[in-house]
């Protein structure tokens, strides 16, 4: 029997499952100090993903090469974060205001051990160049992993340090390419060190979603029709449109039917009963009663209004 914690971690576990999904190798998901099954798995697909990562571009017939990507942090005598690189909001995911002037501790997990005795430690050679494993927390609890140097810098008399992490990355040519070409997807999505999978996904999205607003005038057809239909999956067009657009594929195309409904009882003159045969309702109640649900209001009050 599933107690409240051991449903939070299922529903993790198939979060974490959905970013693999999604072609998202980046990040690990933590482990908890339990042993039972459900820790075996998030083990397990620790390992996967990690192979995964490496065999996708392997067999990618499109050039990819290892570079390294560093994530570097500004920290006061405090170990406070006070300035960081660019792509630290990108890749953990938090806003300016949730990381500047908090303390590094906070973004690591309890297995990152920072030095001891910083600026005695530091002073050494063996010290200075000794790297450490870092596991920095994403803003949805993944791990970012990657090896570390604390270097001591001053500063108007005061002690402070830059934490470094390295962890290695595939960057794929043609997806750079791609992305030099568009600017604003650049901007809107992740790096391009990506999996070209991910840029995969978002083309099924645009595609799934042309194919729903295309048919607002009728019901869709089911789910094996529909991936026939626009190239992909059940599962995985039911994966990559919920995550997009917080719905279900069904429940989306019924809404926005409705949404044309409003609309063109504000802006036309058409009958309701042909409003409601244009948005794919052959039952006029049941138009007015998913409306009315929808709107508060009914379809003819509306149009009265």
């Amino acid at each position: 029997m599933y107690t409240a914690n051991s449903k939070q971690r299922v529903k993790e576990i198939l979060d974490f499952i959905t970013e693999i999904t999604l072609g998202n190798y980046t990040y690990t998901l933590p482990l908890r100090n339990v042993k039972d099954e459900l820790e075996q798995i998030v083990l397990s697909l620790n390992t996967m993903v990690e192979e995964i990562d490496t065999t996708v571009h392997q067999i990618n017939n499109q050039k990819c090469e290892e570079i390294i990507e560093n994530i570097v942090l500004n920290l006061d005598r405090n170990l406070h974060i006070t300035s960081y690189s660019e792509n630290v909001l990108e890749i953990l995911n938090y806003s300016e205001d949730e990381i500047i002037n908090k303390p590094v501790r906070l973004f690591t997990s309890e297995e990152t051990i920072l030095p001891d005795q910083l600026n005695t430690n530091l002073k050494h050679p063996k010290e200075r160049n000794k790297a450490f494993k870092v596991e920095f927390i994403h803003a949805r609890g993944y791990f970012w992993s990657g090896y570390g140097y604390m270097h001591h810098i001053k500063s108007n008399g005061e002690n402070n340090y830059i934490l470094s992490v390295f962890k290695g990355v595939f960057n794929n040519e043609r997806q750079k390419i791609s992305n030099r070409n568009k600017h604003s997807i650049t901007n809107k999505y992740p790096s391009e060190y990506r999996s070209l999978l991910l840029q995969d996904q978002r083309k099924l999205v645009r595609k799934l979603h042309e194919y729903v607003m295309k048919r607002l005038d009728r019901k869709l057809k089911s789910l094996p029709v529909i991936s026939s239909e626009v190239g992909g999956s059940v599962s995985k067009i039911k994966t990559v449109f919920k995550r997009a657009y917080g719905d279900t594929i069904y429940a989306y195309h019924f809404h926005k039917r409705l949404e044309k409904a409003y609309i063109l009882l504000v802006e036309t003159n058409n009958p309701i009963f042909e409003i409601a045969e244009d948005c794919g309702f052959k039952s006029f109640s049941h138009f007015s009663r998913s409306f009315k649900k929808q709107y508060g209001r009914t379809p003819s009050q509306v149009r009265k209004s």
